[in-house]
């Protein structure tokens, strides 16, 4: 029974330790899976950014006033900061999104090779843009550099899109990778914890039922033990009781005899000095005569 006690032990423990690492893949998953749909939604989200940049810089020189001008700078200033923060965490990561894991891609470094000349050309353009104010568009022609900066920016944008999109389907690939692996080692988790369950029912709870019915069978005996041994006391109180009223009766008989004979006796021993009365009479007559 011991060694039960200590193979169930050591079975508990261990399937113990394969639900917790169960548990700890479970929600590894759930943050790896919310920090990859954040680094997903950032890439999708730097397209829109490029495509707004790249329409405020075509709708700057054509503002109307200077409050339309203002407002469509600040938009193009904000979406390009926006935009030049989101494409610096997607490469090194920062203290809110870790990208460490996602970027040991090499086709993803390569392709991040690739977009940053077009990603350095239109920041550029932009801190170009950033220095015209809307009395550089009061004359019916537009700056030269300004007109450049545009250019540059529409330009780049296209092939910035192409490759954007490139990284974005990269990123989905390796999180849905990701979760593929961490999907199979969890069904793998799974069968072992199964696994150890049947070895506990074969060696565990096989033997302590085969031990449990072996100590019911020994009860059942010694409890069908006890009620013989119980009858047979009940027998043997009963035969008791019929001896010792036999035994009274017997007594009884014997007291009765006595009785009967002590009164025989006395009515022969009276009998007897009738007898010799009678006698002494007789011979008292005989002598008379």
């Amino acid at each position: 029974m011991k060694k039960l006690t200590i193979q169930y032990l050591m079975f508990l423990g261990v399937l113990t330790l394969a639900i917790v690492a169960s548990q700890i893949l479970i929600q590894r998953t759930i943050s790896d899976s919310k920090t990859d749909s954040r680094i997903i939604n950032i890439s999708g989200r730097q397209r829109m950014l490029s495509q707004k940049i790249s329409k405020a810089a075509l709708k700057l020189p054509l503002s109307k006033s200077k409050e339309e001008f203002n407002r469509t700078k600040s938009e193009l200033t904000d979406a390009a900061r926006l935009w030049n923060d989101s494409h610096q965490a997607l490469k090194f990561g920062n203290e809110r999104l870790d990208v460490s894991e996602m970027n040991e891609s090499v086709f993803l470094e390569r392709l991040f090779t690739q977009i940053q000349p077009y990603f350095q050309s239109i920041n550029e353009a932009v801190t170009e843009l950033d220095q015209f104010n809307y009395d550089h568009i009061l004359t019916d022609k537009v700056p030269p550099q300004m007109d450049e900066a545009i250019q540059a920016i529409s330009d780049h944008e296209k092939d910035f899109l192409k490759l954007m999109n490139d990284i974005t389907f990269e990123y989905d690939r390796i999180a849905s990778e990701k979760v593929e692996k961490l999907s199979t080692s969890e069904y793998y988790l799974l069968a072992g914890t199964l696994l150890l369950i049947l070895l506990e029912a074969f060696f565990i709870f096989r033997p302590m039922v085969k031990t449990s019915k072996r100590k019911d069978h020994v009860i059942s005996e010694f409890n069908d033990y006890v009620q013989q041994s119980i009858s047979a006391l009940g027998q043997t109180h009963q035969e008791k009781e019929i001896a010792n009223s036999t035994l009274t009766e017997a007594n009884e008989k014997i007291e009765a005899l006595s009785t009967v004979n002590n009164n025989l006796r006395k009515r022969i021993k009276q009998t007897k000095n009738e007898y010799e009365k009678l006698e002494k009479e007789f011979r008292k007559m005989n002598k008379t005569v």
